[in-house]
């Protein structure tokens, strides 16, 4: 969303409302104008990654759906994507419906959240925008990621479940799906890293509890040849540099991914094929 008007100069305030006034989807990602600009930064990437790995379907998946705004944001963002550059999604939402599940100790973050906050109040109106997946994610991700198929992998990821339980239980997802299931790398945002429902709930975010405590372990299991990293360019191809769900994406990078594996999957290009190669799938 638009920030403050002494945060920016004024000339990038001015490009910014013009691209609010357009229909380029690119220039409204670039420019932060949408609601969401995670999600639509999250989908485009998906979709050049895809187009880039020769995939035509993945799907998008939203972790912690509560009343179902972000879930109706993230279909309406994935129709304008695919008319923008072909490639399909399938969305998917999982949530307890009953809100948040029983804390387990401080890394749950008790001092925020309570069991039972964000419940999902109209639950059947969601089934129009999303496959909806109802249960405690520990207990139905194992059947969703069971069923993944190479033909529709898995591209963006966003995960807003609020506790470390859940959040270790979401990524689940990233250690157990075969490698062909995921793209190469998955943009993934991460609600919980910074921020809370209120400004006193920031104080509390920490490398020890709730979701950055999960991004920790992950990393530090050796099992699977899989890391969560900060998407390392993201802040100096945008002109709003400083957003603060710049700090809330993450790529989910497959290192046993068969595309990242040495061996001739591609002709050899210059220096100038590598770079018009990189303008058409990663413009932002």
């Amino acid at each position: 969303m638009p920030p403050l008007n002494g945060r920016y100069p004024e000339f990038l305030l001015a490009e910014r409302a013009r691209a609010a006034a357009s229909t380029d989807l690119r220039e409204r990602a670039r420019y932060d104008v949408e609601a969401r600009p995670f999600y639509l930064f999250g989908l485009l990437t998906a979709a050049d990654v895809a187009r880039f790995s020769g995939i035509d379907h993945v799907a998008a998946i939203e972790f912690g759906v509560a009343e179902g705004a972000g879930l109706r944001a993230l279909s309406d963002l994935a129709a304008k994507v695919t008319a923008l550059t072909g490639v399909r999604f399938t969305i998917y939402g999982f949530d307890t419906g009953a809100g948040l599940p029983p804390l387990v100790d401080v890394r749950d973050h008790p001092e925020i959240w309570q069991a039972g906050d964000f419940p999902t109040r109209d639950p059947e109106s969601l089934s129009q925008h999303a496959t909806m997946v109802w249960g405690d994610i520990g207990e139905t991700l194992p059947v969703f990621v069971e069923a993944l198929t190479p033909a529709m992998p898995v591209g963006f990821v966003s995960i807003d479940v609020d506790i470390y339980r859940s959040s270790v239980d979401c990524l689940r997802l990233f250690s157990d799906a075969k490698a062909e299931c995921l793209l190469p790398v998955v943009p993934s945002y991460f609600d919980d890293t910074i921020g809370g429902p209120a400004r006193i709930g920031s104080l509390f975010r920490n490398r020890w509890c709730g979701q950055l405590l999960a991004i920790d372990e992950f990393n530090a299991r050796a099992a699977v040849p899989r890391k969560i990293d900060t998407l390392r360019t993201l802040r100096y191809r945008r002109p709003f540099a400083d957003e603060p769900w710049l700090e809330q994406m993450y790529g989910l990078h497959v290192l046993d991914h068969p595309l990242r594996q040495p061996g001739a999957t591609r002709p050899a290009l210059s220096i100038g094929g590598h770079a018009a190669e990189d303008r058409m799938t990663w413009p932002l």
